[in-house]
């Protein structure tokens, strides 16, 4: 028997993976996962898919509204309903579960889910009755706010933790795995990579190109080991800024030192400085690169070399990227890179935010259970290459959050647009730290002026208001409506105009003056890098002005130049002024040198008008119900980010809290509270909600709390749909962020489907991987570039044992095994 062809051996014991892989699976109890779709009946392709459906209730209860005598009235109506809910409370709360038949993970979810089912169907009765028995809008008010009260209740939630939220600054983002898979991978010219079928040696290469260019775009925008700083990118990153082609370590231009905009290349001793040369160079032909202590080889070792021995090659600073090097000597010390791809290289260390981790992905896993905790290692050999890697937990949640990380965007095959897959919830509006900003009354359509020009988080905060001599609550004067929370009445806001950009509040504050926090750009003497200080300032929008003109800021026009803008209101001319500095290198340092021919003035109108808008703290709860809804009305988990005050901190809700706290029959307003407790913090929601004649909720107010309560900033919900490609309705799509990433392959194919076809070897691989731990195969054998799984690990030793004798009486000629090879190419 040849070594290609044993695993068609009878005796060979395994289960071919590419088999079974489209098989739901149902881990942590209550989501269903599926790996692998067929779409238009062809072969299953890589599709990650999620369902949480409804929990089996063991001993649905039968007719629970039975009212005698049956009410004729909206309020005898109301009786007979709390009535039924007092007589079976123990009942619709689900407390007759037996929850040891539920999976550990999922206790909860199970108590939950029939609860909520249970009171579903009490009122389905309710409704049916009160139908036949035409009570009118009364009656429909009373069903609809008992309802509502029988939902509100405290909810706990099955906790489950992955135990990382992949947390850049301690290493342990979703880059290991994959550095796990490349070097798992039969390396190119090697005779592991001979021993294959000419196809499949072929997918190998495809699958090491993909693995590599997921594994590139992480550590380029996603990787930061002590934070980052731009002006030590290396040492803060923890890694070696390498050129994307040919992974060799990448210099800074001399000629950019003192600019904020680097330009990159590689550097090459001359090759043809050889041997027996009299400018002959004893590393004619190595790659080297620059530090601030000279020029070194690549593994770090110093050389001495002149410039004009050097070769230069220019590198896009798009086709940089990043190797993993914590604590590496190599780490050059004030390496520069311009890592948010802001337009220059900023001085000191990038906001947390954009590099801190991956909450979102983490509260997603545990939203749905997915957290691989009855989950196997799976222990794997190649024939190819004789190696075995075992695939932790550790290692498998790590790749389930990667593929996760890649979203549920499609792109058409034919270019004309992008698709959504899966269900996302969203309730409230993420707060994103926006600047206030005024908008001033220009001389006609199109010509009035909006300040802060840029969002820059909190460059503008209008800190105190004054209107008439009188000061303004500043927590409610952006509010539609205004509550009484004592009276609990709601009253129009006469100076509320909009919502703009989906919580950005507009109002009328003409007339108003207005005590604003400012982000102040400047240029560093010294240093010459751009720096910020904050400061205040008064703007008078009165009629009557006490200054001539009002300090409003600055922005940055052109970083590189060393540009920018210090901009005014002047009063006394009715315009809006902008003064542009430019800062130039002199004797004593960066000096500003006023640049009065591009001056821009903006003419404003007589008397000024003038709107504010804010990203308000207290979103309209209106917002928030969808996802209360699916959280108290089908128990499933959501998940919150319960910090308004940062721009994001997400975690998955355990527990959840609702309760009416007051009740005016006369306005029909209502006072609610809602408590979360979520994996990162706890927050919530208060509120005034006033109904309409039948019941329906028609408004909803913010309700603060005076500190007592930390509002939430958003809830949400996600059903991820992550494959690389599929059909909906007549279109074929392709993962977007896969494509733009380079992790599948395209090639124009007229025969496939679409007419496009997808190269996806590398995460068919990750979703098989994922299948065996989840699905029982924790033994499982990759021979000729397709996988087995096996579930005892005496069969898995005895197939290897096979694999190895065949493999050892392979001979090599020219680096090509002799015996004949099988030509399948089917991965």
């Amino acid at each position: 028997m040849s070594f290609n062809a044993a695993a068609d051996a009878d005796d060979f014991g395994g289960v071919r993976i590419k088999h079974v892989r489209a098989a739901p699976l149902k881990p942590g109890g209550r989501t269903q996962v599926s790996l692998f779709a067929s779409e238009d009946g062809g072969r299953p392709h890589p599709r990650m898919q999620f369902e949480m459906p409804a929990w089996d209730d063991p001993a649905p209860p039968t007719q629970l509204f039975n009212p005698d005598p049956a009410p004729t009235h909206a309020q005898a109506l109301r009786a007979a309903i709390t009535a039924a809910l007092n007589a079976h409370a123990e009942l619709l709360a689900a407390a007759d579960l037996d929850l040891t038949l539920a999976h550990p993970n999922s206790r909860k979810y199970a108590r939950n889910s029939v609860r909520t089912q249970r009171i579903a169907g009490f009122f389905a009765e309710v409704r049916s009755f009160a139908a036949s028995a035409g009570l009118g809008p009364a009656g429909d008010y009373a069903i609809k706010e008992l309802e509502d009260l029988a939902y509100a209740t405290k909810l706990q939630f099955d906790d489950v933790d992955t135990g990382t939220y992949h947390s850049y600054q301690h290493d342990a983002p979703f880059v290991h795995y994959l550095e796990a898979i490349l070097a798992s991978l039969p390396p190119e010219g090697s005779e592991a990579l001979a021993v294959l079928p000419p196809g499949q040696a072929n997918a190998i290469m495809l699958q090491r190109d993909q693995a590599q260019n997921h594994l590139d775009h992480l550590m380029r925008h996603k990787y930061a080991f002590s934070g980052i700083a731009e002006t030590d990118i290396e040492r803060t990153l923890g890694g070696l800024m390498i050129d994307r082609d040919t992974r060799k370590i990448v210099s800074e231009t001399p000629a950019t030192a003192q600019s904020l905009v680097p330009a990159y290349e590689l550097l090459r001793v001359d090759p043809g400085l050889g041997a027996g040369d009299d400018a002959a160079h004893p590393h004619a032909g190595a790659w080297v690169y620059r530090s601030e202590l000279g020029i070194h080889l690549e593994d770090g070792t110093r050389i001495e070399v002149g410039d004009d021995q050097l070769r230069r090659v220019p590198l896009a600073t798009q086709d940089i990227t990043f190797t993993r090097a914590n604590h590496d000597p190599r780490l050059r010390k004030h390496a520069r890179l311009d890592w948010d791809r802001n337009g220059f290289v900023s001085n000191g260390k990038i906001e947390w935010v954009s590099w801190a981790g991956h909450c979102d992905i983490k509260a997603i896993m545990e939203q749905l259970g997915v957290t691989l905790d009855d989950a196997n290692t799976v222990t794997e050999y190649r024939s190819d290459t004789q190696a075995t890697t075992t695939w932790t937990k550790k290692l498998l949640v790590e790749a389930i959050a990667s593929v996760l990380e890649l979203g549920s965007l499609y792109q058409r095959f034919d270019g004309s647009g992008v698709i959504k897959r899966g269900i996302t919830r969203f309730g409230g509006a993420r707060n994103d730290s926006r600047p206030d900003r005024l908008q001033l009354t220009g001389l006609g359509q199109g010509r009035h002026v909006r300040w802060p020009l840029s969002g820059r988080q909190d460059g503008f905060t209008v800190i105190g208001m004054t209107i008439d001599g009188q000061p303004v609550d500043l927590d409610t004067v952006f509010f539609k409506q205004i509550p009484n929370i004592a009276k609990l009445e709601l009253e129009d806001n006469p100076r509320f105009l909009k919502v703009i950009e989906g919580d950005y509040n507009l109002i009328d504050v003409s007339g108003a003056t207005l005590e604003v926090e400012l982000e102040i750009d400047s240029i560093d003497p010294s240093t010459g890098y751009p720096v910020r200080k904050r400061d205040t300032t008064t703007i008078d929008l009165g009629p009557n002005p006490t200054q001539a003109r009002y300090f409003m800021g600055t922005h940055v026009q052109d970083p590189a130049a060393r540009e920018l803008y210090r901009v005014y209101l002047d009063r006394e001319h009715h315009q809006f002024v902008a003064e542009l500095d430019r800062y130039e290198k002199q004797d004593q340092g960066w000096v500003a040198v006023a640049q009065p021919e591009k001056t821009v003035t903006f003419p404003l109108a007589k008397p000024l008008g003038c709107t504010l808008s804010r990203e308000t703290k207290f979103d309209d709860p209106a917002m928030f119900q969808s996802l209360l809804e699916v959280a108290l009305r089908s128990g499933q988990n959501i998940c919150a980010d319960t910090d308004m005050e940062a721009a994001v901190w997400n975690g998955v809700v355990l527990g959840l809290s609702s309760k009416r706290t007051g009740v005016n029959p006369d306005s029909r307003v209502e006072a609610w509270k809602v408590e979360v407790t979520a994996r990162f913090g706890k927050a919530g929601l208060a509120y005034l909600v006033q109904r309409d004649e039948d019941g329906t909720p028609k408004s909803y107010c913010p309700a603060p709390l005076n500190g007592e309560l930390m509002a939430v900033d958003f809830l949400w919900q996600d059903f991820p749909d992550v494959g690389t490609k599929g059909k909906i309705g007549e279109d074929w799509v392709v993962n977007k962020t896969m494509v733009e990433r380079g992790i599948v392959g395209t090639r124009v194919s007229p025969s496939t489907p679409g007419g496009l076809f997808i190269q996806d070897q590398h995460i068919k691989n990750i979703y098989e991987l994922l299948f065996c731990a989840i699905g029982g195969y924790p033994y499982t054998i990759v021979h000729g570039n397709k996988r087995w799984g096996f579930e005892s690990k005496t069969a898995h030793k005895a197939a290897i044992a096979k694999l190895e004798a065949l493999r050892a009486a392979l001979s090599f000629e020219d680096g090509e095994p002799k015996p004949d090879a099988s030509s399948d190419t089917d991965a």
